[in-house]
């Protein structure tokens, strides 16, 4: 890119406020013509959203990655990201920056009954009636293939332990 090219990038996009991706796109028309740039994203991941832009100026490449709570959001940040690579607005700080990624989702946790089944199995193991609280465990499948059955698995493995015979 030549000295005036870099001039016309630098320029700040007098937007009437914080810059659109539309002031950007006019912005390239202005400086390369409608055909002498391109701009193309690829999505890296929809959860969290993450885009990769790349802009063509006049045969140079530029790129930039945006995060965002959507994949519009991450895209528009991309886009502005690739133009800070290429020059546009250098001298402004900060760029409009992407609200920070969405938190991962946390980790999957047991329902409450499976939880209450694990310790009622605990205290089972601990009063040494761990093997009949396998067997109903094995009877049931697990924890039980429905809400019902494994109400049911409960209410068995709760009568065992308030039962006072010991093996």
């Amino acid at each position: 890119m030549d000295e005036a090219v870099w001039d016309a990038m630098a320029e700040p996009l007098d937007a009437g406020g914080a810059p659109r991706p539309a002031d950007l796109y006019e912005r390239l028309d202005a400086v390369w013509g409608p055909g002498g740039w391109s701009c193309r994203f690829e999505v890296a991941s929809a959860r969290p959203a993450a885009v990769v832009c790349t802009l063509e100026l006049g045969g140079v490449s530029r790129s930039g990655v945006g995060e965002g709570a959507t994949v519009e959001e991450a895209a528009e940040a991309a886009l502005w990201r690739a133009a800070a690579q290429a020059g546009l607005e250098r001298d402004r700080e900060p760029l409009a920056r992407p609200a920070a990624p969405a938190a991962a989702p946390a980790p999957e946790r047991k329902p409450s009954a499976q939880e209450l089944i694990d310790r009622l199995i605990a205290r089972l193991r601990e009063e040494g009636k761990g093997r009949e609280a396998a067997a109903l465990v094995v009877k049931y499948g697990g924890y039980g293939s429905d809400p019902e059955t494994t109400k049911k698995l409960y209410g068995e493995l709760r009568n065992l332990l308030l039962s006072k015979e010991t093996p």
